[in-house]
C-alpha cells in the first residue's frame, strides 16, 4: 500500500459527484464504486470536514508502513540523529514508539486497506 493524499481524494470525490449529477455524463460502475468508497471515507472522517482535514494534515499512512513512518518522524523531529552510531540506537523499540505515536492518529478503512491519519480539527458537538 502507498501513502494517500487527502487533497487528491477530495478532488476526485468532487469530480465524481459532478459526473454523477450531470445527466449527460453519469457514472460507469467502476466510478460509482469509487464514489461509494470515497463517500464512505468522508463519512468515517466526520463528513463535512474532509476538505479541512485535507488542507491541515493530508497524509493517510498505511497501517503496515506506520513503524517506518514513526522512525522517520523521530529523525525529522530531532529525537534521533541520522548517521549517528551510538550504543543506545540499538536499544530503541521502534514498534513501541510507533504504538505510542498511534495514540494521536485515527484509524480509517479505505479501498480495502487500513490507514492512519492525524486529525487536527476539534470535533464539533452536534
Amino acid at each position: 500500500m502507498e501513502y494517500l493524499d487527502l487533497r487528491d481524494l477530495v478532488k476526485e470525490l468532487s469530480q465524481l459527484r459532478g459526473m454523477r449529477d450531470d445527466v449527460n455524463i453519469g457514472l460507469c460502475q467502476d466510478d460509482a464504486d469509487r464514489l461509494e468508497a470515497l463517500e464512505g471515507l468522508e463519512t468515517e472522517l466526520g463528513g463535512d470536514h474532509l476538505a479541512e482535514y485535507a488542507e491541515n494534515e493530508p497524509t493517510m499512512i498505511p497501517d503496515c508502513e506506520f513503524e517506518d513512518y514513526a522512525r522517520n518522524f523521530a529523525y525529522d523531529a530531532g529525537f534521533v540523529r541520522r548517521g549517528t552510531n551510538t550504543p543506545l540506537y540499538s536499544f530503541i523499540d521502534w514498534a513501541g514508539w510507533a504504538d505510542l505515536l498511534k495514540d494521536d492518529y485515527t484509524e480509517v478503512t479505505f479501498d480495502g486497506g487500513t490507514y492512519l491519519i492525524l486529525l487536527l480539527l476539534e470535533k464539533k458537538s452536534r
